[in-house]
């Protein structure tokens, strides 16, 4: 990890800056600056954020080379990180260093690249909430297209509640030939608890809604332009949760709350043990819609598991973290300023929509300032997987169009 932080550090040295190693609890951050070329006072001030963690390899046998060794194989260079996040912010690192280069870098640069954002950490967003003046616009090189050839500016991103459940039912299990049918199953009562919050035709419980924010029109017409749902999920190897989850894909997934189990202990699944477990444990997130607080919905979220167990049974319910959801608006000046420039420079039209993901940066910068999320990411790169891949031809296409989106926002 410090290895990966001082060569980001010398990355951004190479675009004519200063960088420096900011000590955090975890992971450092990498703090560069970068002037305009010409030492202009009133340029423009951008922030980009990037990260140089990534997620764990997991079974190395999984994976058809080295996951850090970088390989090119036939479109497509293979690596852990190839999209997430380093072969992404390669891409905007390297418009730095060729615009410095050229001595045409219109704007003041701010690098902020975190070394905690797999891991939930919030030393990058402590960084930012310390500014004491923000910048004038923020941009994340760290995100997807919606298919090849096909460039998104995303505008939001759901936020998150996280909870382990714990159920108690007894002091020890129990024989279920000796008091099965009267003794509490924690098994039992997990589920009746999940049940509480899980969705029925797509639907969540009501109270979960409270503060969702309007979809407008311009953002529906955006949704027209992405593939079918039932597309996605079948691309993705999943089926649809019920009959209208396939057409309702778009706003199930960037525009309303959404609830999900993630993982289920109760018992011993490698022995035949006819017991009444007494404990059983799950872990549970909502995502949150834009609009929506934690804060809010993190209490009611609670208040609803709890209140689904009967008498005799304990539930705990432990956040395990959270996250704020964020909003642009995608007629806002820098939105469509960002849209344009990068449409001409790859040479398509570009979405401005949702994301249905997490980014805890992505709301405390665009809290802050105007916040341009972008980048050059696939669908199908296998983004957390073995064999995480970026395409070859989109290093270039995202230089060329974070070249143009500076040079935009210098103007």
């Amino acid at each position: 990890m410090r290895r990966a932080a001082e060569a980001m550090a010398r990355e951004v040295a190479r675009c004519g800056g200063d960088a420096m190693l900011v000590e955090t609890g975890g992971a450092p951050l990498v703090i560069g600056d970068v002037p305009p070329s010409g030492g202009r006072d009133d340029a423009t001030r951008v922030l980009i954020y990037g990260h140089y963690d990534v997620q764990p390899v997991g079974d190395p046998g999984l994976w058809d080379s080295p996951p850090f060794a970088p390989e090119i194989r036939g479109e497509y260079l293979y690596g852990r990180g190839a999209s997430d996040d380093k072969g992404n912010f390669f891409q905007v690192l390297v418009a730095v260093q060729r615009l410095r280069d050229a001595e045409r870098l219109p704007v003041h640069v701010t690098f902020l690249i975190d070394g905690e954002e797999e891991t939930s950490g919030t030393s990058a967003i402590q960084w930012v909430e310390a500014l004491e003046r923000p910048q004038d616009v923020g941009v994340i090189w760290d995100g997807l297209m919606l298919s090849r050839g096909r460039p998104v500016i995303e505008t939001g991103a759901r936020g998150l509640c996280y909870r382990r459940v714990t159920v108690t039912t007894g002091s020890r299990d129990g024989h279920s030939g000796l008091f099965g049918g009267a003794a509490l199953n924690a098994a039992h009562v997990l589920m009746r608890v999940l049940a509480a919050v899980a969705p029925v035709d797509g639907r969540l419980p009501d109270p979960l809604y409270e503060g969702v924010a309007e979809v407008s029109d311009v953002e529906m017409a955006a949704w027209e332009g992405m593939p079918p749902g039932a597309e996605m999920l079948d691309e993705a190897g999943l089926r649809p949760a019920d009959g209208a989850a396939a057409a309702d894909f778009a706003e199930r997934t960037l525009a309303s709350p959404s609830v999900d189990v993630h993982a289920i202990w109760v018992g011993d699944a490698d022995a035949v043990k006819t017991v009444i477990p007494t404990v059983a444990r799950a872990m549970v997130s909502i995502r949150l819609a834009p609009g929506q607080d934690p804060g809010v919905i993190g209490p009611v979220f609670r208040r609803l598991l709890r209140d689904a167990a009967p008498a005799g049974a304990e539930v705990d319910v432990e956040g395990e973290g959270d996250a704020a959801p964020a909003l642009m608006d995608p007629g806002h000046p820098v939105m469509r300023t960002a849209v344009a420039a990068i449409g001409d420079a790859v040479g398509a039209p570009v979405t401005a929509i949702r994301s249905g993901g997490t980014l805890p940066i992505f709301a405390t910068m665009a809290a802050r300032m105007p916040t341009i999320l972008t980048g050059f990411a696939l669908p199908d790169d296998a983004i957390h997987s073995p064999n995480e891949r970026m395409l070859v031809e989109n290093l270039g296409t995202g230089v060329r169009a974070a070249i143009a989106l500076l040079e935009a926002l210098g103007r």
